[in-house]
């Protein structure tokens, strides 16, 4: 009997393996449909003053007190030449969970102290947007990458229904990055495309007064796209990928030729 659960298990598994096989080539088919809400962006090659920020966190104990350790790294490129500062806080009575909201504010505290004191076009922050602090300050554009999405906020941005419909089906079998990638792979597939693409930038948000427009950015062919928040001018959403794809582009260069470390 035992064995006879098994096979019928395993019988079940196969069938929905084989459902969701047909569904996701049935949405494959169609994502030709919707390469308008792609958006190709050439590279602009002028040189990019920029403030990349990134952080760190764990506790330690010592002593019996549990210290929690923040790490804040900037990267700055102002001048031509990349230099590394990186900014330590330690922190008593801070929860696990309270320590990387508190980061992710640190970033933006820190990004938004440099940016007043040199020349910065763009400000690069790891992380989304909304729920931060600081971020509304900022007088100059703002570009989050979020690697880990936790909430499909672009999806529930689409305000094309037809496009939305779409997208909420294949959210039924697959995860929201994923959608945007075969939508995108079609696109590079039909017009020969290697530039960046970016899906249909929409207002996902406020942080403050100011509106937050989420996207899917793809600065390398056949890689997955990732999930985008962007505050400043909406119509300068297009030139400030333009001018991040060739750092992205060369971001090899970058690794094999270490920065300054300032501490």
């Amino acid at each position: 009997m035992f064995n006879d659960v098994i096979v019928d298990m395993l019988e079940l598994i196969e069938t929905r393996i084989a459902q969701m096989r047909d569904r996701a080539l049935e949405l494959l088919n169609n994502a030709g449909n919707y390469m308008d809400y792609v958006i190709e962006v050439a590279p602009n090659r002028e040189f990019t003053r920029f403030i990349a920020v990134d952080s760190g966190f764990t506790e330690i104990t010592y002593l019996g007190f549990r210290i929690a350790v923040i790490n804040v790294a900037l990267l700055m490129n102002v001048d031509g030449k990349g230099h590394v500062i990186n900014r330590f806080d330690a922190l008593l009575g801070i929860s696990s969970e309270e320590l990387e909201r508190m980061a992710l504010d640190m970033e933006a505290q820190y990004a938004l102290e440099y940016s007043r004191s040199f020349p910065v076009d763009i400000v690069l922050l790891d992380g989304a947007l909304i729920g931060r602090n600081y971020v509304n300050r900022f007088t100059i554009p703002i570009l989050a990458h979020a690697k880990d999405v936790k909430v499909n906020r672009y999806s529930q941005g689409i305000t094309n229904d037809e496009f939305r419909n779409y997208v909420d089906r294949a959210l039924q079998i697959m995860e929201e990055p994923l959608v945007m990638h075969m939508i995108m792979e079609t696109y590079r597939a039909r017009n020969k495309s290697v530039n960046a693409l970016i899906t249909k930038p929409y207002v996902v948000g406020k942080v403050g007064d100011n509106e937050v427009y989420g996207f899917y950015v793809q600065y390398l062919p056949a890689t997955l796209p990732i999930y985008t928040e962007y505050m400043g001018e909406p119509g300068m959403i297009r030139h400030v990928i333009s001018r991040i794809a060739p750092i992205i582009d060369n971001a090899e260069t970058w690794l094999s030729s270490p920065p300054t470390v300032h501490c």
